[in-house]
């Protein structure tokens, strides 16, 4: 794994932690979305790459991930 993943990785991971904590705190909204395309893709001919983000409300059972993926973080009053 290159530099650059591992750093765009640890970016992720922190844009988690600022992403859960806003919501929790009541900081942020729970609708967020960000997109943008990279000018250029090695699989599609003449193509581009895009890249969304996008945060919504759903249903605690939609949560599916194999790991059961829940949040750290927990509301202490």
């Amino acid at each position: 794994m290159g530099l650059r993943q591992e750093r765009i990785e640890r970016l992720l991971a922190d844009l988690q932690y600022e992403i859960t904590r806003g919501m929790m705190e009541g900081e942020i909204d729970e609708r967020l979305g960000f997109e943008f395309f990279v000018p250029i893709s090695k699989t599609v001919k003449d193509g581009v790459v895009q890249c969304r983000f996008e945060t919504r409300p759903t249903e605690r059972y939609f949560n599916n991930s194999p790991d059961g993926n829940q949040p750290r973080l927990k509301v202490v009053k």
